[in-house]
């Protein structure tokens, strides 16, 4: 399961994984929805920085979805596999970004 993992994070790129970790970091520091903005201290980021970085990464998700689908149209089937795995990560991630980040962004 490892080996299969630093193969998928060392195919897809560092940009791609820079993408990734941002959309981690965005998921897992995601203020409750009741949560107001807060402007003091360090604060700040998970009330003003994070809900601008969540869209931004959802448009480039769906971007490198649509480049990545392009490039493989008319490739050999290892390159159309390898593209296959990134279009599914990029949705999933796509996906969990809008699941919980719409309904703040809502309330606010």
């Amino acid at each position: 399961m490892k080996n299969s993992i630093s193969v998928f994070l060392s195919q897809a790129g560092p940009i791609r994984n820079l993408l990734y970790i941002l959309a981690i970091i965005t998921i897992v520091f995601k203020p409750d929805n009741s949560s107001s903005l807060d402007l003091e201290g360090l604060n700040f980021i998970p009330t003003l920085v994070l809900p601008v970085i969540a869209p931004l990464l959802v448009t480039g998700f769906f971007l490198d979805i649509l480049m990545s689908r392009i490039y493989s149209s008319e490739q050999a089937h290892e390159i159309k596999n390898k593209f296959s795995k990134i279009i599914k990560t990029d949705f999933i991630f796509a996906t969990l970004l809008l699941l919980l980040w719409v309904p703040y962004m809502v309330a606010m």
